[in-house]
C-alpha cells in the first residue's frame, strides 16, 4: 500500500511539473522552462562544442486582431501557430511561448542559416493555415529574428537578446520577414511571392 502511494505521489509530482513548465493555452513550454533549458543547452553546447540556434518570433499587428475579431480569435490564432511551430520543428528542439503572442524556438546542433531557412518556412506557411474566425484580408503575419550561439552570444541572456534585436530590426523594417542577428546592423531578408 505504501508501495502505491509512493507511486502516486511520484506521478502527481510529475504532473505538477509538467503543468509547471507548459502554456495553459498553446500547450509549449513557457518562459520559466526556456530559462532553465537553455542554461542548460548552452552549457552542453560548450563543452561539445556545437552551435545553438534561437528563433524569436511574433505575430505581426496582433493587437489589432483582439481588437477587431474578439480575444476569442486571438486565442485561435496562438493555439493553431503553436501546432503549426510543433508540426515544423524537430523531435529535440524546444517550442516555447515567451509571452503575449511572441515565441521562441532553441534549435541544438543547427546553424543560423539553416534557421533562417526553418524560419522562412513558418512564415510561408502562416497565411495557408485555417483560421475560422479571422477574414482571410485581415490575417496576420509573423515576423522573424535569429541568433546562434556562440556568435552572437555566449550565454542565455546575450542569445536572447540578439535574438530579439534581430526581431525588432525585422518588425521596424516592414514585418514578414526574417532577419538574422549582425552586430554591425541586422541583415533582413524577405522572400518574395508572400
Amino acid at each position: 500500500q505504501l508501495q502505491d502511494q509512493l507511486a502516486e505521489i511520484r506521478t502527481l509530482r510529475d504532473q505538477l511539473h509538467e503543468q509547471a513548465s507548459r502554456d495553459p493555452l498553446t500547450n509549449l513550454f513557457n518562459r520559466r522552462y526556456l530559462d532553465e533549458m537553455l542554461l542548460q543547452e548552452l552549457a552542453r553546447a560548450e563543452r561539445e562544442n556545437y552551435p545553438v540556434s534561437v528563433i524569436m518570433l511574433d505575430i505581426d499587428r496582433f493587437k489589432r486582431v483582439n481588437d477587431t475579431f474578439g480575444h476569442k480569435a486571438g486565442d485561435e490564432i496562438l493555439q493553431a501557430l503553436a501546432t503549426l511551430i510543433i508540426l515544423h520543428i524537430r523531435l529535440f528542439d524546444v517550442a516555447c511561448r515567451f509571452g503575449g503572442e511572441e515565441f521562441v524556438i532553441v534549435m541544438p546542433h543547427v546553424s543560423v542559416e539553416t534557421a533562417y531557412e526553418r524560419a522562412e518556412m513558418l512564415r510561408r506557411a502562416f497565411p495557408k493555415i485555417d483560421l475560422p474566425s479571422v477574414r482571410k484580408e485581415a490575417r496576420p503575419t509573423l515576423s522573424f529574428g535569429i541568433a546562434a550561439y556562440p556568435f552572437h552570444g555566449l550565454n542565455s541572456e546575450q542569445l536572447l537578446k540578439s535574438a530579439d534585436m534581430a526581431l525588432y530590426a525585422a518588425k521596424n523594417s516592414g514585418r514578414n520577414r526574417s532577419v538574422i542577428y549582425t552586430e554591425d546592423s541586422p541583415i533582413s531578408r524577405k522572400q518574395s511571392g508572400v
